[in-house]
Formats: structure tokens, sequence, C-alpha cells
């Protein structure tokens, strides 16, 4: 009787382990796992700008340069592309005549921007020889806003960094506010210099 329960139970514990064993062997979990990427937006900045001083000399031509670093982060992880834009006031300077103050001007136009790629910083190269962007050489500075650096659909994606030439030809006259031309005034001239990065081409 003892013998035969032995049996008897070490049979179902047996049967109990095989079934647990199968069970484990069979049994599989699989849940969806989602990680959200979440865009920065895009954005431009770029080191501090200044044009050389000149000295006046009316037996030659006069010129005036600028270079910096631009920097273009595109973290909106839509590869959309970008434009770079630029725009510029004339330059102006202030001179009292005759006890009046008045406005004098340098226009916009006597400023050509070039534009090269240093790289990305993070990101893929943007191959601009290949068409994959396009940008500026002695690009002629305007009062409306113009396109100094691209990034075509699928491309420009991460941290890239441009270097940004401004060369200032100094005209032989300037205009008062009433389109008089003068000769050229010493003093220092300001201009507004404003950039816009956008979304495509």
């Amino acid at each position: 009787m003892i013998k035969g329960f032995k049996k008897q139970l070490l049979g179902i514990i047996g049967l109990s382990v095989l079934l647990l064993s199968l069970g484990t062997s069979a049994y599989a979990d699989v849940t969806e796992q989602k990680v959200e990427v979440v865009g920065s937006g895009l954005r431009v900045f770029q080191t501090a700008l200044k044009f050389d001083d000149i000295r006046l000399d009316v037996k030659k031509s006069q010129a005036s340069k600028a270079e910096t670093t631009m920097t273009v982060i595109d973290g909106r992880g839509s590869d959309a592309g970008w434009t770079v834009s630029m725009s510029s006031t004339d330059f102006e300077i202030e001179k009292s005549v005759n006890g009046t103050l008045e406005k004098f001007y340098i226009p916009a136009s006597a400023v050509e921007i070039t534009t090269d790629y240093k790289g990305p910083v993070t990101g893929a190269t943007i191959n601009f020889g290949s068409g994959q962007g396009t940008l500026s050489s002695k690009l002629i500075v305007s009062n409306a806003p113009q396109s100094i650096i691209q990034a075509k659909p699928s491309f420009g994606g991460g941290t890239h960094q441009f270097n940004v030439r401004y060369d200032l030809k100094l005209p032989q006259t300037i205009s008062k506010q009433d389109g008089t031309k003068i000769g050229v005034l010493q003093g220092s001239y300001k201009a507004l210099f404003k950039y816009q990065a956008t979304s495509g081409i």
C-alpha cells in the first residue's frame, strides 16, 4: 500500500514538473515600447561681426571686410530643409550741419557676402557640390531678405557651421536724406543686419 502510494506520488510529482517545464518553455512575453523624439526647432546664430576701420584716401578705392562663423542648428527631425536669409538697412550716420542734425547714408548694396561650408558639428555632411544645398558668392546685400545659405529637403539636419565673409566697398559719395550726393564723411556708420532661418527652400 505504501509502495503503491509512493509510486503514485512520484508519478504526480514527475507530471507536475513536466507540466511546469513545458509551460515555462512555451511562454513568451512581447510588449510594444515607444520612445518619443521631440524636435528642438530651427536656429541660426553667428560670432561677433566687426568691419575693419577705413582710412579715407580719395586717390584709390577703399574697402573694409568682416568675417564670422555662422552656426545653423536644425533639430526639428523633419528633413524639411531650410533657408537662411539676410537683409540690411543702409549704413547711417548723423552729422550736425549748420546747427541742424542731418542723416547721411551708405547703401546696403555697398556690401557683398560670401558663404563657405566648414562642415557638420553633428549630423551628415551637406554636399553643396552635388546640389544638396546652395551657398552665396559675392551676393550684393539688399534691404529686402535674400537667401545666403540653403539646405534642400532631406539634408541639413543637425548642427552645421559656415564661414561668412562681408566685403564693403566704400563709395565715392554718400546720400543725404533728400537724395543729394556729397563726399564721404568721417565717422561711425551703423546698419542693422537681420537674419532669419525658415523651413524649406
